[in-house]
């Protein structure tokens, strides 16, 4: 009996295709700023357009939050509908640096010319957009964007004697003027050898 060959079990791994984000950044741009959806890795922002700053350790988080399942059981017990609503995503940034961008977004207001807020509720209704920017141990980048994002929950801040002041912010991403939430570009590392072999066959 012949034997088997059993090599393509093992030979599908391949380790360049694990990703370590070595660095990222976070671009926010509320009302009256320009965004530009980026289209592919390609991007870089605007002349004088700054990040949100350090993060803490924890990073950035994207979030798929599932939708509500409505079920109709019939007199026997039978499940016989069945209907999950779309859901949405979230990301996650706890920043630790206190710029103008993330604390408009924590406070739900517009910084005054002086940089003081001035908070008459617990609103948040600002749309913002943003690019979240990031670099792999090859030097690769990788883009994450959406057009519409509101922030959906906030953590609290503490003012404690040696601990770090951090806006800890989740938006919660909508649909944009294209009917995405979100747009990811260069996350796929093995994109380019697939898309060529394709080519090929």
């Amino acid at each position: 009996m012949a034997a088997t060959n059993y090599d393509y079990i093992s030979s599908g791994n391949n380790a360049d295709n694990v990703r370590l984000i070595k660095d990222y950044a976070l671009f926010l741009y509320g009302p009256g700023e320009t965004y530009t959806k980026p289209e592919s890795v390609d991007w870089k922002p605007v002349t004088g357009k700054n990040p949100i700053g350090y993060n803490s350790e924890d990073g950035a988080t994207l979030h798929p939050e599932p939708g509500d399942t409505t079920e109709i059981k019939g007199h026997n017990g039978d499940v016989t509908v069945s209907e999950t609503d779309p859901g949405y995503w979230t990301l996650q940034v706890p920043g630790l640096e206190c710029r103008k961008d993330i604390a408009e977004a924590y406070f739900g207001v517009t910084a005054d010319e002086k940089g003081a807020l001035h908070v008459k509720d617990a609103t948040t209704p600002t749309m913002w957009g943003f690019v979240l920017a990031g670099l792999d141990q090859h030097g690769d980048p990788i883009i994450v964007c959406a057009e519409k994002a509101q922030v959906s929950d906030r953590d609290d801040i503490s003012l404690v004697s040696t601990s770090a002041v951090i806006l800890n912010v989740t938006f919660k991403m909508l649909k944009g003027s294209d009917g995405y939430m979100f747009h990811a570009y260069g996350l796929i590392s093995d994109a380019a050898s697939t898309a060529s072999t394709d080519a090929e066959a």
